[in-house]
């Protein structure tokens, strides 16, 4: 078993602090404690996310000190991933994406693409360094994501990332951002998380059912020489259990009732 990667000087400090407090530690806690060291803490916020890569990082509210972080048990079986991926799985991953960027199609042959591997999700929301997870874009798609998913949050995005079912995680990625327009690409990456959604644009549509309820507004705007579509949630209700299985037989519903509809009635005697 590979063995974890030891933590640098002021990540080590961090969680050695975070260990002995009972009562868990805020972020300028932590950086008033650590103030002497000679190392930068231009990037402290980086320490916190390494720790939870290896532990358990409970994070809590509180109305004095802001937000707090208690440290738990270390991961079973996640110790040794903090996000590098090995010679032997980047080949891998290259070799599986045949020349094609996987995000936006364009080829090494074609257009002269560097292909690199890359965290589908990212290990600071959850993420592990496996082929499942890893795929292979180009520089630009791979700077691009990394730019855009730079501002969520990422406690929020673990949290959506927990929702297997892609009407669950669509909603509630959209809830984060209640009242807020979120650019399709974005959905469109939530959507494609854990299995490919050929129409994920169907699956929002499907969230405005009125078994489900959810009003969601559409609106066009101009990027560049493309036109980007923005969704905005509006409302909130709790989906029901199984919200798939709900808008599929929704759906069974309304066909049966347009091919009754349908039938030709007969003439009277």
């Amino acid at each position: 078993m590979a063995q974890p990667k030891k933590f640098n000087a002021m990540t080590q400090q961090a969680l050695d602090l975070l260990k002995e407090s009972r009562h868990g530690l805020s972020m300028p806690e932590m950086r008033e404690a650590l103030a002497a060291t000679a190392e930068s803490q231009e990037h402290f916020n980086r320490r916190v996310r390494d720790i939870r890569k290896r532990f358990a990082l409970e994070k809590f509210y509180d109305q004095d000190r802001g937000w707090v972080y208690k440290v738990g048990a270390e991961k079973v079986g996640a110790a040794a991933d903090l996000g590098q991926v090995s010679e032997k799985l980047r080949a891998a991953v290259i070799h599986r994406a045949h020349g094609r960027c996987e995000m936006c199609g364009r080829t090494i042959r074609d257009d002269g693409v560097k292909l690199q591997a890359d965290h589908r999700i990212p290990t600071s929301w959850g993420g592990v360094s496996t082929l499942e997870n890893l795929w292979a874009i180009c520089e630009a798609c791979n700077r691009g994501k990394r730019n855009h998913f730079a501002s969520f949050e990422e406690d929020d995005m673990r949290s959506v990332l927990e929702f297997k079912n892609v009407h669950e995680r669509l909603a509630q990625f959209m809830r984060l951002n209640l009242g807020r327009p979120v650019a399709d690409y974005a959905l469109e990456f939530v959507a494609n998380l854990f299995d490919r959604q050929d129409d994920w644009q169907k699956r929002i549509r499907e969230l405005r059912y009125s078994v489900i309820g959810l009003k969601i507004a559409v609106t066009k705007k101009r990027d560049g020489r493309a036109t980007r579509s923005f969704y905005m949630l509006t409302n909130w209700k709790e989906l029901p259990p199984e919200p798939t299985r709900v808008i599929r037989a929704y759906e069974n519903r309304n066909r049966s009732r347009s091919k009754k509809a349908e039938l030709p009635t007969s003439d009277a005697d």
